[in-house]
């Protein structure tokens, strides 16, 4: 997105003593010789044709008399000398303002990398901040720097680095925020919702592109936007104007991950937003939160969804032995109409074992 400026400053004032000099070079008469001709001083001259003395209505009425050119002319070549000049002492004020709110701005959130995944080809900082601002609803940098402190925990591991991960969550609001849903969302179509979702999770068939549709169908903004660097985030929700966004990174190309993400998204939704208890907005980081009860229940909603808790409780007991369990738990999967990944990924996900045989089938279709 290139911003454009219907009325452009100058970065240069042209000074009419410019357009005096070129005419007498034209003409080839000297400055000593035009000077002799109005009866003024060399040094005068000189003055005004290097743009250090304003030409006043006296000289370029001499000037109209001697070359013949509108003194008129002239004068209005001083005029709007004057206003450019003010016009460039402006945008360099303006200009030296937007540098230091955009340093502000970066200490929050990396204004660099949120620039370039906005498509913003912007040069100055004036243009930068301007996209910032009617690009994502940016905030003052101080509520914004609040809005981190509040949501964010310092964290040694890897891809949580919080400046990163501001800037995908404002990456993601920019990028939903565009989304129109088709449908208008009612809390009591859930048990509709998550059905249609988990079929086409089990099915892994388009993927993507049926999920959104459900989501559309049912009044809830969807989309995929990619991860940023040193920010390892699964997915982000929330309610704006009565419209639930959801928001996933696909962070691996597996079902089982896409699945369990969205449908943890989900959960947020119905469980936490609604009534009111997710009070801040929050990414779903792995291992970043595990002590948040919400974040336990939106995992065991997702978990249940994908598999009912009553048909995983009768699951086969198998020794604890990659191969076997991964073996009688593909033919139990097929048995039940699952996918056999996202069975296995919730085996991963409750007992850390992932050395399971990856195939093709386990990619996001």
């Amino acid at each position: 997105m290139e911003t454009r400026n219907e009325n452009p400053t100058p970065w240069i004032a042209t000074h009419p003593g410019t357009v005096l000099k070129l005419e007498l070079e034209e003409r080839g008469i000297s400055q000593k010789e035009f000077a002799e001709m109005l009866d003024m001083q060399k040094s005068h001259l000189n003055e005004i044709i290097k743009g250090k003395r304003a030409m006043s209505i006296s000289v370029a009425d001499k000037i109209e008399e001697v070359l013949g050119i509108s003194s008129v002319s002239f004068m209005n070549l001083q005029t709007q000398y004057e206003y450019d000049l003010r016009q460039i002492e402006n945008r360099s004020i303006e200009e030296q303002e937007a540098i230091n709110k955009l340093k502000l701005f970066d200490e929050i959130f990396d204004v660099k990398t949120l620039l370039k995944r906005l498509g913003c080809m912007c040069k100055t900082a004036v243009e930068k901040l301007r996209c910032l601002v009617t690009g994502i609803q940016q905030p003052e940098p101080a509520e914004l720097k609040l809005e981190a402190c509040g949501m964010f925990k310092k964290s040694s591991k890897t891809g949580q680095d919080p400046r990163m991960l501001m800037t995908w969550k404002l990456l993601a609001e920019a990028t939903a925020r565009k989304i129109m849903p088709q449908g208008v969302f009612r809390s009591e179509r859930k048990a509709d919702l998550v059905k249609e979702l988990v079929d086409a999770f089990h099915q892994n068939k388009d993927t993507i592109t049926v999920i959104t549709r459900v989501f559309s169908k049912y009044g809830i903004a969807f989309c995929v936007v990619k991860k940023v660097e040193k920010a390892s985030v699964d997915g982000y929700s929330f309610i704006e104007k009565d419209v639930p966004y959801i928001i996933v990174t696909e962070r691996f190309d597996r079902i089982d991950n896409l699945a369990f993400a969205v449908l943890h998204e989900v959960g947020h939704i119905f469980l936490h937003y609604l009534d009111g208890t997710q009070k801040e907005f929050h990414l779903s980081i792995p291992d970043y939160d595990n002590e948040s009860a919400e974040e336990r229940e939106a995992n065991a909603f997702a978990a249940n969804a994908l598999i009912p808790s009553n048909l995983w409780k009768n699951a086969p007991k198998v020794r604890v032995n990659p191969l076997a369990i991964q073996r009688t738990y593909t033919d139990w999967a097929a048995d039940n109409g699952f996918n056999k990944w996202i069975v296995l990924g919730r085996i991963s996900y409750e007992t850390g074992m992932y050395k399971f045989k990856s195939d093709d089938s386990r990619r996001i279709n």
